[in-house]
């Protein structure tokens, strides 16, 4: 019960924390699992070699050096400031929606070149040349513009 008991004020205390600071790089570390375990995801900047740990576990991981935080960081920041992380979050936002975008045109092209196809054998008859460039002019290219117009997500997740 007593172990129940910790548990639940450490848990309060993550969740109720905004800032975490004066830690050693153990403890670090540690936050950002437990962190991690209470499925949040979590950013982590640092500028020096005791940020490694915690910039390695973090989901996002920013060195604000170029020194040998950087080697562990996925992110390394030019200028000492955590500025850079929105900009971070804006990228993987635009990634996000490029991957789906993506997905999105490959599975629609497939589809409307099979079920044309399939319509044209239905009927006895094999699309010409013509035919399949009028889809990939006109069809896949609108498809395209209008896919390639899609804006950043609103979240990560």
């Amino acid at each position: 019960k007593q172990w129940y008991q910790r548990r639940v004020a450490i848990t309060a205390g993550l969740l109720n924390g905004k800032v975490f600071a004066r830690m050693t790089p153990g403890k670090k570390q540690k936050l950002v699992e437990d962190l991690q375990k209470l499925e949040y995801t979590v950013a982590m900047c640092g500028d020096g070699a005791n940020d490694c740990g915690a910039l390695k576990s973090a989901n996002v991981g920013v060195s604000l050096s170029e020194a040998e935080a950087s080697i562990a960081a996925p992110f390394t920041s030019s200028t000492p400031s955590i500025a850079c992380m929105i900009e971070i979050l804006r990228q993987g936002r635009a990634a996000l929606v490029t991957a789906s975008v993506t997905f999105r045109y490959m599975a629609m092209y497939s589809m409307i070149q099979f079920i044309s196809t399939l319509l044209h054998y239905s009927i006895g008859s094999n699309l010409t040349d013509n035919q399949f460039l009028y889809i990939d002019m006109f069809v896949i290219s609108g498809m395209a513009a209008t896919l390639g117009r899609s804006l950043p997500s609103k979240s990560l997740a």
